[in-house]
């Protein structure tokens, strides 16, 4: 069911709409027919419960009743018996009971009363009637049998014009004029909704610094407008606040690269090597771990722009680094990858996951491909890998893990999560996956360019 339910605003508020109109005049639809049908026995009763009452009345006076005829039949007569049995009509209760209703309305208390179906095909009627009939529907001819007080049946006839078929024409056709003109309003009323809704959602979609001052138009109703006018008002103070952050990381930057400037001297004066190499290294290692903080902190601001960028020259660029260092990195060479980026950030991710790779795998296999219209960079190494339920925990700013990979092996545990905020800013997506045999590979993955 879920599956035909519309997903948009439009498509749920006009569903909802016609349903609710259907239901209405299928409720109407019903109430026309019963009160058709109620019409229809009340027209073809009077005369019939007239006749008997008034023969009732003289038969109690002491008056004759003789047959009443037409020229068509005799349409009432008194007997012994009942008509309907007496002939063999099958009986209809529900007539019975509305019969029963009306001679209540006049005061009149039968016996009993029965009423019969007679099958209008069996029966000899006049040429003109038949030649009336010709493609018409026939009408419901009742055979009806009252016994009195004294014993006797009055049996007469009634005749039911056949059931028409307006009141269904009227309403199919209100229906058509209905849903016709409240679908048209509705659709002028969802447009006017939808269209700053889609405005608003863009805005989200597209929010950064950058556009902070781009306020959206306030149109639409009220409770849009106001949605759209808190909308405005939050991206000014998210846009301040993103501009304070940014002072302060500068300051902070400024202030703790300062003091690690002056260790790293008063290290070099430190006589002897082994606390020296110790010191430098503590300090070096400071050093890294503050950028990759302000690096992490500052991304998603509107720095420089994008450009075309081959990848596979990136990422070789990339493994060039480690090599002239002597580190285990084999690329397999692959054809041209072209995305839009920012060369210096992309760089530093494919540089963590390599070293990644070499810290906790020691041997590392690049390698960069397409696939649905997306560039890929595979990076294998042939650690022991990582538990299944781990894979995402390591995205985690400062997380680490136990085994293979610890705090003994080094790194600031950012190195992770700035690489996968990286890709996302550019609109891809950092995944990891154990290997079958041995190893991990985290698989890189950036839109094409179009």
């Amino acid at each position: 069911m879920r599956r035909f339910w519309p997903k948009s605003l439009f498509g749920q508020l006009m569903l909802l709409v016609a349903l609710a109109l259907f239901v209405a005049q299928a409720i109407n639809l019903v109430m026309l027919v019963r009160a058709g049908e109620r019409l229809r026995f009340a027209e073809a009763s009077g005369p019939v419960v007239a006749r008997i009452v008034t023969a009732a009345e003289r038969i109690e006076a002491g008056l004759p009743v003789r047959a009443q005829r037409t020229r068509r039949r005799g349409i009432m007569n008194l007997d012994s018996e009942s008509a309907v049995r007496a002939e063999s009509h099958p009986r209809v209760a529900h007539f019975e009971h509305r019969l029963a209703s009306n001679f209540e309305a006049v005061d009149f208390s039968p016996r009993a009363i029965e009423v019969g179906r007679a099958d209008i095909s069996a029966m000899r009627l006049p040429r003109r009637f038949e030649r009336r009939m010709e493609g018409r529907r026939p009408p419901d001819i009742l055979r009806v049998s009252v016994q009195l007080e004294n014993g006797q049946w009055l049996n007469s006839w009634m005749r039911l014009r056949p059931a028409g078929i307006g009141a269904l024409v009227s309403i199919v056709a209100q229906t058509v004029i209905l849903y016709g003109a409240l679908l048209f309003v509705l659709y002028l009323f969802a447009r006017r909704i939808s269209r700053p809704l889609r405005s608003l959602t863009g805005a989200v979609r597209e929010f950064s610094e950058g556009n902070a001052e781009t306020a959206v138009p306030v149109e639409g109703p009220r409770d849009v407008a106001g949605l759209i006018e808190a909308f405005n008002a939050m991206q000014v103070r998210i846009a301040a606040m993103l501009g304070e952050k940014d002072h302060m990381l500068g300051a902070i930057g400024h202030d703790l690269r300062t003091p690690l400037a002056a260790l790293r001297i008063h290290a070099e004066n430190v006589e002897d090597a082994t606390e020296r190499a110790r010191m430098v290294e503590t300090i070096e290692d400071m050093t890294e771990t503050l950028d990759d903080i302000l690096s992490l902190a500052r991304l998603g601001r509107p720095n420089a722009q994008s450009e075309p960028l081959d990848l596979t020259a990136l990422v070789d660029s990339a493994i060039e680094d480690f090599r002239d260092v002597g580190a285990p990195v084999s690329f397999e060479e692959s054809g041209k990858a072209v995305v839009d980026g920012r060369a210096n950030l992309l760089k530093r991710a494919i540089r963590n996951l390599i070293d990644n790779g070499i810290r906790y795998g020691e041997v590392v296999t690049v390698r960069v491909r397409e696939a649905d219209g997306m560039a890929l960079v595979e990076i294998d190494d042939a650690g022991p890998g990582i538990d299944d339920a781990a894979l995402e925990t390591v995205f985690e700013p400062f997380a680490r893990l136990e085994g293979s990979r610890n705090r003994a092996k080094g790194g600031s545990g950012l190195g992770l999560a700035l690489a996968r905020a990286i890709v996302r800013e550019h609109g891809g997506e950092l995944t990891l996956a154990n290997l079958p045999e041995k190893g991990l590979r985290a698989i890189l993955s950036l839109p094409l360019r179009a």
